[in-house]
């Protein structure tokens, strides 16, 4: 079944692209996130460690899409411009990566329990409470200066 579904959302992604349907494209991209939610819901695992992977594929197949969507238009870009859209949507897969990966450690620790949760439940609460004061302090120097 899951298969089919993958075929479906490849057949959808790729007439998105020829017709130039951006709605095609969010079906797609929905078949393929609703596909791969079915199968860690069905197969149960503790932790899948692709996740962040397919999260970051999930998102350059996205942006890529959308953005040849983008050039089918007649408007001339500034030069280097491809190039820097390119670069950010590599940094964007690349962030998803490392926030996806992060996350899956957090839970695993969190899962785990002992001593290493109770040291992190405590780092973040001092990072908490350091944000607060510095902010409190940049807003009671800006209220000074305004005086």
């Amino acid at each position: 079944m899951g298969y089919r579904v993958a075929a479906l959302a490849l057949l959808t992604l790729v007439t998105a692209l020829v017709l130039g349907w951006p709605s095609l494209l969010t079906a797609s991209l929905l078949l393929l996130g609703g596909l791969y939610g079915a199968q860690l819901a069905l197969d149960d695992p503790a932790l899948d460690g692709a996740a962040p992977f397919f999260a970051a594929g999930l998102l350059v197949t996205a942006e890529l899409g959308y953005w040849s969507l983008e050039e089918r238009d007649a408007v001339k870009d500034d030069p280097g411009e491809s190039f820097r859209r390119a670069a950010f949507v590599a940094l964007l897969a690349l962030g998803a990566l490392i926030a996806g990966s992060l996350l899956l450690i957090l839970t695993d620790g969190v899962r785990a329990g002992g001593l290493a949760v109770d040291l992190l439940g405590a780092v973040a609460a001092g990072a908490v409470l350091l944000v607060v004061v510095v902010a409190l302090r940049t807003d009671h120097r800006s209220e000074q200066q305004a005086d």
